[in-house]
């Protein structure tokens, strides 16, 4: 999985509704069918339910990294996409009728030796 996140170029570059400079790194991954997570256009959705100026969101989750609310909602933000790509998924996201333990495929190599 590629994650694509660039804040101080990127980011700001789609909050000011202007092109962005790795858009055909993006093209790429897209015609190529690549795994991957574009965590500057989760910020622009989130952006946009917000009346602040972009200084005063980046205050929000940045301090020249994330700060805890911006590691939080990147945790958050890309887990969906994290639990689509495991194979097997953990037992947590698992579609059961009933509650089970099952650790089939994570020991399978420890079974078979």
């Amino acid at each position: 999985m590629v994650i694509l996140f660039d804040p101080y170029n990127v980011l700001n570059s789609l909050l000011a509704k202007q092109s962005r400079y790795d858009a055909e790194i993006v093209d790429y991954l897209k015609s190529n069918e690549i795994n991957y997570f574009d965590m500057n256009l989760v910020h622009v959705e989130d952006y946009k339910s917000f009346n602040l100026s972009v200084e005063d969101y980046y205050k929000r989750y940045f301090i020249g990294h994330y700060n805890p609310s911006g590691n939080h909602f990147f945790a958050y933000s890309i887990k969906p996409k994290i639990v689509e790509w495991l194979n097997p998924k953990p037992i947590t996201y698992r579609k059961q009728d009933k509650e089970m333990t099952n650790f089939k495929g994570y020991l399978e190599k420890l079974e078979n030796e």
